[in-house]
């Protein structure tokens, strides 16, 4: 069983996700009235995307600025770069609002072409199961890899299988 996640990119001929950088602010608190109606989750599906959501405590996450992934100490060099902008696209949306940072992060993540996981076996690794859930959905697709990967193991059809499979 292979649920290694970006690792795979190494050993697989077959490129079936691209690294990418990815960036993200939480604000220190801020009183409700400084937050926008019903706190509801921002999506900006431009390129570079953004999207903002609150916690809690009345932070403010915004995130999004992503870039294609070189190296861990290159995509840490643009984080204060990448804060910025963030900080500066939050205020664009809403004048006059200003957040504090407080604390600011870098990760990485890996996209498909069609945004779904990859689950179920390959042909360069015989009698192996990869359970690959790239884009953000990790958690969604870790329990439709167990149900697939349990199915075929017990000799059931599951129809998800085809959808995603290494040959789609």
């Amino acid at each position: 069983m292979f649920a290694t996640g970006y690792e795979t990119t190494e050993f697989l001929r077959k490129d079936v996700a691209k690294l990418v950088s990815t960036f993200a602010v939480a604000s220190e608190p801020l009183r409700k009235t400084e937050l926008w109606k019903d706190q509801c989750i921002i999506w900006e599906h431009a390129r570079p995307y953004l999207y903002l959501r609150t916690t809690p405590d009345g932070r403010v996450i915004v995130g999004g600025e992503d870039e294609n992934f070189r190296d861990p100490a290159h995509r840490d060099r643009l984080l204060p770069k990448k804060t910025r902008k963030l900080v500066a696209r939050f205020a664009k949306l809403f004048p006059g609002r200003h957040v504090d940072v407080g604390y600011s992060w870098a990760g990485t993540f890996g996209e498909t072409k069609d945004g779904l996981a990859y689950i179920g076996p390959h042909g360069d690794w015989p009698s192996c199961f990869f359970a690959l859930g790239y884009g953000g959905n990790g958690i969604t697709f870790s329990m439709i890899a167990a149900e697939v990967i349990r199915n075929a193991l017990l000799g059931k059809p599951d129809d998800r299988a085809e959808l995603f499979s290494f040959e789609r």
